[in-house]
């Protein structure tokens, strides 16, 4: 078989190929909207593809920078549809990793599989064959909020001070600003151009984001959104209400409590008072025990096995 590579171009629609790619094999439903600009902040070199001489896909491969001080790069799995040859995704693997090799400062290569994956087994045997092994695990930690009971909370001293307003048009530079204050929330954008569009045409297209004020200073905001498990963002089978984004100014973490109040208050209105609010956060651990005593708390759920590669 014939084949060819190319390197991510934004105009070749393979942000198309890539999901179809990633929904069919992993059965976790990818977004091409969301894949084109990130791949445009990795680089054209981060994402490569395999295609048949007649322009059929096979397979792609991407990459990402996870932590450049610390020299730590991201390898990702060769994602291939049926009939792909193991030579080609060998190919995009070991040319990937040759390319990441390269790069300047890089210390540490890892992948990360997701275990919602129907194919998580089988990655993880593909990556240890190929000189992978077992790093750390990722967990969420998860808690549900009754809506109508949150919205009624009230609170004494700095958080009770602040002053919340309903996002409007006029508030998308505030959004902006407030987001890349965030050091958390300002690495979820691959670029500058991609904030407003999330913020004008998806937040404030939707309504009910807050945003508090500690007089006239915008110190913390977010936003309800009734969502359906997706098997990657929300797992399980009954829809959550999430917070769609949470940007917090540095200094100012005890405003979080209320902005929870608020955005129960937004879903309230929204009348979704019978789906909780789902909030999470991540973490990592390489002792074995966490596996073991996740599988016993139910707030706890492991989402990956992280490996890392020995040929370095």
């Amino acid at each position: 078989m014939k084949v060819e590579y190319k390197n991510w171009e934004p105009s070749k629609k393979y942000e198309e190929v890539q999901a179809r790619i990633y929904t069919e094999v992993s059965g976790i439903p990818a977004n091409p909207e969301q894949i084109g600009p990130r791949n445009d902040g990795r680089g054209a070199d981060a994402t490569r593809y395999a295609f048949t001489e007649d322009g059929e896909p096979l397979a792609y491969i991407t990459s990402d920078v996870v932590d450049e001080n610390q020299g730590r790069v991201l390898v990702g799995y060769p994602w291939s549809l049926p009939g792909c040859p193991i030579e080609v995704k060998d190919k995009l693997l070991n040319d990937m990793i040759d390319h990441l090799k390269k790069k300047e400062g890089t210390r540490t290569i890892i992948t990360s599989v997701v275990l919602a994956s129907k194919t998580a087994d089988d990655q993880i045997a593909y990556f240890r064959e190929r000189g992978f092994a077992e790093d750390e695990n990722g967990f969420t930690f998860n808690k549900d909020f009754d809506v109508e009971k949150t919205s009624k909370e009230i609170f004494d001293g700095p958080a009770g001070a602040l002053k919340a307003k309903i996002a409007t048009d006029d508030d998308l530079d505030i959004l902006i600003a407030l987001t890349k204050e965030d050091p958390r929330m300002s690495t979820a954008f691959p670029n500058d151009d991609a904030y407003e569009p999330y913020f004008k045409d998806r937040v404030l297209k939707d309504g009910h984001a807050v945003i508090l004020f500690d007089g006239e200073i915008a110190v913390a905001a977010s936003a309800p959104l009734l969502f359906k498990p997706d098997g990657r963002i929300l797992q399980g089978d009954e829809d959550r209400i999430i917070m769609r984004f949470t940007s917090i100014k540095p200094g100012h973490g005890y405003a979080w409590n209320r902005l929870l109040v608020e955005v129960a208050k937004g879903a309230k209105d929204a009348g979704w008072k019978e789906s909780p609010i789902r909030v999470s956060f991540g973490f990592s651990s390489q002792d074995p025990l966490a596996v073991s005593i996740s599988s016993a708390i139910p707030e706890i759920v492991q989402y990956s096995a992280n490996l890392v590669y020995r040929g370095l």
